[in-house]
């Protein structure tokens, strides 16, 4: 049984970039039938502020030292979110663009979950190791203007390289992406540009 977790990153209820991930679920389930979704929408999640008492614990982790009892109880409040994605197989990320990068709610979801020894370990000889290994991650990205390869507002698109670096960081290889935009109603390229991302949905949960 292929367990799979949609991370929702926006807030919006007519969220495109939502739009095409449960396209790409929803096409899945119907050809695998034992297949398990779980949504999480990060806008209704309570993530731990990374606050002092958060940081020094993974301070005192890089250290290899003992946690205080106050580091403890703020590790904790971080091990349950990280133990979170160990439980799936497969991630969906649905992700607008914000002011050309990431929403701060996905960004405060990975401060929270990028912590040595639970997400990835380093070392001076190899540097950094992901530790989230054998699973499989497809984002699909939205945004109101075209930002892809070739368009003059590429340069501007701080959102797909961070997010697969990041995806990379934690030991994820198999990433699969959706780009729609544009998905201003009023752009002319619109319909096209849904229809296609639609599309690559539908052909993506044949193959993923």
């Amino acid at each position: 049984m292929t367990r799979i977790l949609h991370i929702v990153c926006s807030p919006r209820a007519n969220s495109q970039s939502r739009l095409v991930a449960d396209a790409l679920i929803e096409a899945y389930a119907g050809l695998h039938a034992g297949a398990k979704v779980d949504v999480l929408d990060l806008w209704d999640l309570q993530l731990p502020e990374m606050r002092e008492d958060v940081l020094n614990a993974k301070y005192a982790v890089l250290a290899k030292r003992e946690h205080t009892p106050a580091q403890a109880i703020a590790w904790e409040t971080v091990q349950r979110e990280t133990a979170r994605l160990f439980e799936y197989d497969v991630f969906v990320i649905s992700t607008p663009m914000w002011n050309w990068g990431l929403p701060y709610r996905l960004k405060h979801y990975i401060d929270v979950i990028t912590q040595p020894g639970l997400t990835f370990k380093w070392t001076p000889e190899r540097g950094y190791e992901g530790l989230v290994l054998g699973r499989r991650a497809v984002v699909a990205y939205a945004s109101s203007f075209d930002y892809g390869d070739g368009s003059p507002l590429a340069r501007f698109d701080h959102q797909k390289g961070y997010l697969e670096d990041w995806l990379r960081m934690i030991g994820i290889d198999d990433i699969r992406t959706i780009a729609f935009g544009p998905t201003h109603p009023d752009a002319p390229a619109m319909p096209a540009a849904r229809a296609q991302a639609m599309k690559q949905a539908e052909a993506l949960a044949r193959t993923l």
